[in-house]
């Protein structure tokens, strides 16, 4: 009863969040950042209770592919939402806000309870994990980054004066924070696949080769954008597009296949 009380309050704030700022998208002074805080800080601190409830058990913990989502995507709320107090972002909140909104009530619905056991603590491993689960939210931050740059170059493009007067940050900071974080996305992926490979056995046996294949193949992407765009300039709209690619694959590394396990496999 209380993970639901929980999910509840979450997705409800969630919810209101995303509205709020919805609905002064293109105003000049943009959303009020005291109600945006006051509301997405509740949501924060219930889908953080969420969490510990749901992942620390009586009998263990439930690490299963929903509770990971879940830690994921609290992590990119709380970074998206932290930026925001220094550095507009009102493409992104509704984005991130309305996602982790629909992911909170999802949770409800999902059969996920179907890893729980003791974890047995190894520090490369728990350096692998950590490592390699802020690269994802990292990276996936810089890709809604692209997306914000896409859309607000379009619409300048166009001459479209609602976007020049609205309270969207100017493009050429958008642009120098994607490729920041790209940049640091990249570096950390790097050296979670190194230490994976060095110190973890089994990198490419059966069961793990999809996901080691997919994300050297995001790695190649992300790192090929991050140098072309230092040595010959690259931008626009086909790097964000091969952004998105390349998020995509890392997404398919790490989800796709405890998904179609732990979820599709267990409804039949």
């Amino acid at each position: 009863m209380l993970i639901i009380s929980l999910t509840i309050i979450a997705s409800l704030f969630y919810v209101l969040a995303t509205s709020h700022v919805l609905s002064r998208l293109f105003h000049r002074q943009g959303p009020s950042q005291k109600v945006t805080i006051i509301l997405s800080t509740v949501a924060i601190l219930a889908h953080m209770l969420l969490l510990v409830n749901s992942v620390f058990r009586a009998d263990g913990q439930d690490l299963s592919i929903v509770n990971v989502a879940l830690l994921t995507c609290w992590i990119i709320v709380l970074c998206v939402t932290t930026v925001s107090l220094k550095f507009p972002a009102t493409l992104l909140l509704p984005v991130v806000y309305g996602f982790a909104a629909l992911l909170t009530i999802s949770s409800l619905f999902i059969p996920h309870h179907v890893l729980l056991q003791s974890i047995n603590v190894e520090l490369a491993l728990v350096a692998h994990i950590s490592l390699s689960l802020l690269a994802y939210c990292i990276l996936i931050i810089a890709t809604l980054y692209g997306v914000q740059f896409y859309f607000i170059d379009k619409r300048l493009k166009r001459k479209d004066l609602a976007i020049v007067h609205s309270h969207l940050p100017p493009l050429m900071v958008v642009e120098r924070q994607l490729y920041q974080l790209l940049n640091l996305g990249t570096v950390l992926l790097s050296v979670a696949l190194i230490t994976g490979f060095v110190f973890l056995d089994g990198m490419f046996a059966k069961e793990f080769i999809h996901k080691t294949i997919l994300s050297l193949v995001a790695w190649a992407i992300f790192s090929t954008i991050a140098v072309g765009h230092v040595k010959r300039g690259w931008r626009g709209k086909v790097v964000v597009v091969s952004i998105m690619i390349a998020a995509f694959t890392l997404t398919l590394a790490y989800f796709g296949s405890r998904f179609i396990q732990e979820v599709v496999l267990n409804k039949f």
